[in-house]
């Protein structure tokens, strides 16, 4: 055989290679990883010490406007570096989740305790 034979007979078993491998692809549903990957595009936040105002309002499960107003209020702890842009640091928004924590008649820490045990 030739090399020019050869070649071709090379290049065919590669497209063949190909038309399987997308055919494989497209019994995938592309929707299910476009849903995934905006899912974790919205949680990366996890990772992150300083939130933006979406990421603390999907942190904090609170609309962006009441995180606005409650900046403007100085109601919720946050950083405006520069005099616009609204910044949080995801620690102090921790603690400031944990204020006036509200205990349930009934409830004491022994309670709690003996149940570990």
């Amino acid at each position: 055989m030739s090399n020019t034979k050869m070649d071709l007979k090379i290049m065919s078993k590669r497209v063949e290679l190909l038309e399987m491998k997308i055919k494989e692809l497209e019994k995938l549903a592309p929707e299910s990883y476009e849903t995934r990957l905006k899912q974790v595009e919205e949680t990366i936040y996890v990772a992150k010490e300083m939130l933006t105002v979406t990421e603390a309002s999907l942190y904090l499960g609170l609309s962006m406007s009441q995180i606005y107003k409650m900046t403007s209020t100085m109601a919720i702890p946050h950083y405006k570096p520069r005099g616009k842009m609204v910044y949080f640091d995801k620690k102090e928004l921790n603690r400031w989740m944990k204020k006036n924590h509200m205990v349930p008649r009934g409830y004491s820490k022994k309670n709690d305790d003996k149940e570990g045990q």
